[in-house]
């Protein structure tokens, strides 16, 4: 009789409905789970997705994760007008395709969620992260809003291997920033948008491999932490409207370094204005010579 009751309970638990859910330490999604309205994974639950899960969300849902989601081999999400993935605890998701959310997701002060391997598209509204937030080799083309936003001290972004686009050149901003403790993106690339940065506040930046084009403001530099490090490297910033631009004297940046960096072909290369920004280059000639050539 109990070998029959475990069997009984696992296939329960593979076909379970995202409503009964709750009620389980320990679950798995597979491709028949149903989202529809508000789905909750409580604090001290864990939610093991099957291997190249792909669940329909209706609209208006949203995904609540105060616990643990885990997607260790495949995970799609696809709807229309659906809210997106709301992270308060933590979830770690790799091959993740997120489709027509109004938001892709945001990060709770206290999250964490990482992607490996990803392609979001069909978003209306900004992600927005107050927590921690890692990603490898991920696509996300954003809506005419913005792409990725932080506005807390506890904003935490870190990426590698990204691909970053709008609907057209000029169309919201990809990473902006009022608040945040780490901006890192490596070996990336972003285009037709209106600014692939825009930063009134941040403490530590990392820009690294980062090739920016077809946008109307590369950087929009206007306001960094006094303390903390902000560095941009082997970076090319080319065929946009603005290079770099920190907006005036009255901008409020902290040190920034440039170095081994293409920003040329721009309508305007450079605006500086507040003696913060440290330019150099091989052989001292700033900003002449390609990384890549």
């Amino acid at each position: 009789m109990k070998l029959k009751s475990v069997a009984f309970l696992s296939v329960l638990i593979l076909t379970t409905s995202v409503a009964q859910a709750n009620a389980s330490t320990s679950i798995q999604w597979n491709s028949q789970t149903n989202i529809t309205g508000t789905v909750t994974i409580p604090a001290n639950t864990v939610v093991t997705v099957a291997p190249n899960t792909r669940i329909k969300v209706g609209a208006g849902a949203k995904v609540v994760v105060l616990g643990q989601l885990l997607a260790p081999k495949g995970l799609t999400l696809s709807g229309s007008n659906w809210q997106g993935l709301i992270v308060n605890g933590s979830a770690a998701l790799t091959n993740f395709v997120e489709k027509g959310a109004r938001e892709s997701f945001y990060v709770a002060t206290g999250g964490t969620l990482d992607i490996n391997g990803g392609d979001i598209s069909g978003v209306v509204g900004a992600s927005r992260v107050d927590g921690t937030f890692t990603a490898k080799n991920l696509r996300y083309v954003k809506g005419s809003g913005n792409g990725i936003t932080s506005s807390k001290d506890s904003g935490s972004v870190s990426i590698d291997g990204g691909t970053f686009s709008g609907p057209a050149r000029g169309a919201g901003d990809f990473f902006s920033f009022s608040a945040g403790q780490l901006l890192k993106i490596t070996d990336s690339s972003i285009t037709k948008v209106h600014c692939a940065f825009h930063i009134t506040g941040i403490q530590n930046m990392e820009i690294d491999g980062v090739d920016i084009e077809n946008t109307a403001y590369g950087f929009m530099m206007y306001g960094s932490s006094d303390t903390g490090a902000r560095t941009i490297t082997n970076t090319t910033i080319t065929n946009n409207d603005y290079g770099f631009d920190e907006g005036s004297g009255y901008t409020k940046n902290g040190l920034i370094t440039i170095s081994n960096s293409y920003i040329k072909n721009n309508k305007t290369n450079l605006g500086l204005f507040t003696k913060k920004v440290t330019i150099s280059s091989p052989a001292n000639k700033p900003l002449q010579t390609s990384p890549k050539s």
